[in-house]
């Protein structure tokens, strides 16, 4: 039963996708190595990445995972002990006694109705985790189709998640939709060839050594061409209300110069095709360099010698609403009462605290004139399909409790963004009718004290002191 315990509290429900960032050990020959859940990367495991692609696609992605299954809970022995036989003469002029009872210990007993009683706990936990996000995912499937372009991208996430890739070499990935040309760009990440370990076999052996250089070029080409190719093919296959006609793809990277040593960050591959014919291929049957070629895709000349490329499709981002991005935080005192600093600078530091706290999860944080007394409001897109979307942020810099007014408005802003959920983020307080108004919405309320919190998990040691705010600022509200 303790083997049956330990196999019920491994037991996992991610429900939307599977999380294969997770470290844990895993046998290597005679050795117990940690490294990823999904293990290392190997040839075939570059040369297969379309062949790996399955569907679902398109809405097909909107439904949860399956549940788990349950380890077995082992059953009860014999309720008797069967005799030894007897021996000698009186094998054969004696009968042979009957069984013993067996009996259980009060301990056993009581462990099997506790190990019952979890197993059935966590099944109706998962079962209710299941029930959930079918909820919220026929949600994402009804604003798709009222064509909701945030909504599109949430479920080509979903799609990418559900093709997972190795976990050495996931990385996020963006969509951004240029409505005016009709054109969906891609962006993706390329981890560093150079720091990318590519192992095989020796021989027939479980040890693992790094491949040669010779090999080693050529499979870091096939993993760029085939990590272009297959963000293109699966977001052809969302375009279920024809939403975009045309598939971009740019790939960046940051690499480290060879003949300098300093860091370099750029796009190394782009690529770009009608939707139409991205969606015809047939991923299990491409050789990645030639359908590359095929698309009239540019790439570095070297996967050695890296250097940068123009890519085939710019998306202007400009837009009369973004605020340019400030660091008031290098300008700041150590000890800094964050209620008494100007107005616009609390806002850009609420967005480089956010940048902080979500910024290496591939979140982008921009800076928009959003709400209805023209202040300053942060916008979040997460790409992640488990937690992903859109996020208003909203800074008031406040010395007086927060008023429900001012709740609403955010609200009203959420509604017509369309974004996922909106944070409120003060200097002061909210008071209950506002913390009432919050409870059935998707709103979170960030106070004073829990925002120092926030700050100094990130080693801002700032302060607020409403009192000194007040009289400095020389305001009553």
């Amino acid at each position: 039963m303790d083997n049956y315990e330990r196999q019920l509290d491994a037991a996992e429900y991610e429900g939307v996708a599977k999380d294969l960032s997770k470290r844990q050990q895993y046998s290597r020959g005679f050795f117990t190595v940690e490294g990823f859940a999904d293990g290392p990367i190997t040839p075939e495991r570059i040369n297969g990445l379309l062949a790996q692609i399955r569907p679902p696609y398109g809405y097909g992605v909107l439904a949860p995972l399956p549940l788990p299954e349950f380890p077995s809970l082992p059953s009860r022995p014999n309720d008797f002990i069967p005799a030894a036989p007897p021996t000698g003469l009186r094998s054969i002029f004696s009968k042979p006694p009957p069984p013993a009872p067996r009996g259980f210990s009060p301990e056993i007993l009581e462990k099997e109705a506790r190990l019952i009683q979890k197993t059935a706990d966590k099944r109706s936990a998962f079962q209710r985790k299941h029930e959930a996000i079918a909820h919220q995912l026929t949600e994402v499937r009804t604003r798709c189709e009222a064509d909701d372009l945030d909504a599109v991208r949430f479920m080509m996430n979903l799609a990418h998640a559900r093709n997972h890739l190795p976990a050495a070499i996931h990385r996020p990935i963006q969509f951004d939709f240029d409505q005016s040309s009709r054109v969906l760009l891609c962006s993706i990440e390329i981890p560093d060839f150079a720091k990318l370990p590519i192992v095989k076999r020796r021989g027939k052996s479980y040890e693992y050594v790094p491949v040669a250089p010779k090999e080693r070029k050529v499979l870091n080409e096939a993993l760029l061409y085939s990590l272009c190719i297959r963000a293109a093919f699966l977001a052809a296959q969302c375009n279920i209300r024809n939403w975009f006609d045309v598939v971009a793809v740019n790939a960046s990277q940051q690499w480290n110069d060879r003949a300098t040593g300093s860091s370099k960050q750029g796009i190394i591959a782009s690529l770009q095709g009608s939707s139409r014919e991205f969606m015809g291929l047939r991923p299990d049957q491409i050789d990645p360099k030639t359908c590359f070629r095929h698309f009239k895709g540019i790439s570095t000349p070297s996967v050695e010698d890296i250097a940068a490329v123009r890519p085939i499709f710019i998306l202007n981002k400009d837009d009369k609403r973004v605020v340019g991005n400030r660091d008031v935080d290098s300008e700041m005192d150590v000890e800094a009462n964050i209620a008494a600093m100007p107005w616009e600078d609390f806002e850009h530091l609420v967005r480089q605290l956010f940048e902080w706290e979500f910024g290496g999860k591939g979140v982008e944080v921009k800076v928009f004139r959003l709400s209805r007394d023209h202040g300053v409001d942060a916008v979040m897109y997460d790409p992640d399909p488990l937690r992903g979307g859109k996020y208003v942020l909203q800074a008031k810099r406040y010395t007086r409790t927060v008023d429900v007014a001012a709740v609403r408005d955010l609200y009203g802003t959420v509604i017509n963004e369309g974004a996922n959920r909106g944070i409120l983020v003060t200097t002061s307080g909210f008071g209950p009718d506002s913390r009432d108004f919050v409870k059935d919405k998707p709103i979170t309320l960030i106070d004073g004290s829990y925002l120092v919190q926030m700050l100094r998990k990130h080693g801002r040691n700032y302060r607020i002191d409403l009192a000194e705010a007040r009289k400095l600022n020389k305001e009553g509200s």
